[in-house]
């Protein structure tokens, strides 16, 4: 009876031990996937296409006429900016972006009897805005706006006179717009934008040639709108 005692407290002894060390050595319990958030600051490209319009008139030469012209082209870029998501959902953003573009288009026109054709070109456009959106995990909708800028050429030829009139400007206006990016894998991201480009009525001042000698037709009002679909990649840092 003793020795059976004994062996049975050597037994127990050594199942509590072998327990114990179980216990010390169990594997931690896996961390918790981090959760995606939208902050940080990114880089990326765009393609797409504009469209628009213009208004001229020449008050000076033909009061109360104006004529109306289509743009349309194609453009490429890129941006840059940073976000901030904040109360779980809300995230908002500062972002600059350029792009060059081939939006363009003519229209012929007979005004007090003469006819000529008139020339636009929209060579590059960029913006400045501030971003506001609400982000369910990986998919984020917003909405932008801001300030804009394009630098635009018009030409004009009158047959009848010989007469080829040309100008450039850089003009400044507003833009507002839209989207929804989603983060397709690691850092990447994808959107596809709607924007909106207002940039007013200008005033300048054609200069070219009549019958060989040098002319200048000032007062040439000119009014720009222009909306433009695109779609983006982002890298997120």
């Amino acid at each position: 009876m003793l020795a059976t005692a004994a062996l049975g407290t050597v037994f127990i002894g050594n199942s509590s031990s072998a327990a114990d060390l179980g216990a010390r050595f169990r594997a931690p319990p896996a961390a918790p996937a981090p959760l995606f958030t939208w902050t940080g600051c990114y880089i990326g490209g765009h393609l797409g296409g504009g469209w628009g319009e213009k208004t001229v008139s020449v008050p000076s030469l033909a009061p109360g006429v104006s004529v109306t012209g289509d743009t349309s082209g194609f453009l490429g870029g890129g941006q840059v900016g940073c976000n901030l998501q904040f109360g779980s959902n809300w995230v908002i953003g500062v972002e600059g972006d350029g792009s060059g573009s081939d939006i363009r288009g003519d229209i012929t026109q007979t005004v007090l009897g003469i006819t000529g054709t008139a020339h636009a070109q929209t060579d590059w456009i960029a913006s400045a805005t501030g971003r506001l959106g609400w982000a369910w995990d990986r998919w984020l909708i917003y909405a932008k706006g801001g300030a804009a800028w394009a630098g635009d050429k018009y030409s004009a030829f009158i047959p009848v006179f010989d007469e080829q009139l040309e100008a450039s400007e850089t003009r400044t206006g507003w833009t507002v717009g839209g989207g929804i990016e989603w983060a397709f894998w690691s850092n990447w991201s994808a959107k596809a934008e709607y924007d909106y480009y207002d940039f007013g009525t200008r005033t300048l001042t054609l200069t070219g040639t009549f019958a060989g000698a040098p002319i200048q037709v000032p007062g040439v009002n000119v009014r720009q709108r222009i909306s433009v679909g695109k779609f983006g990649i982002n890298y997120r840092f």
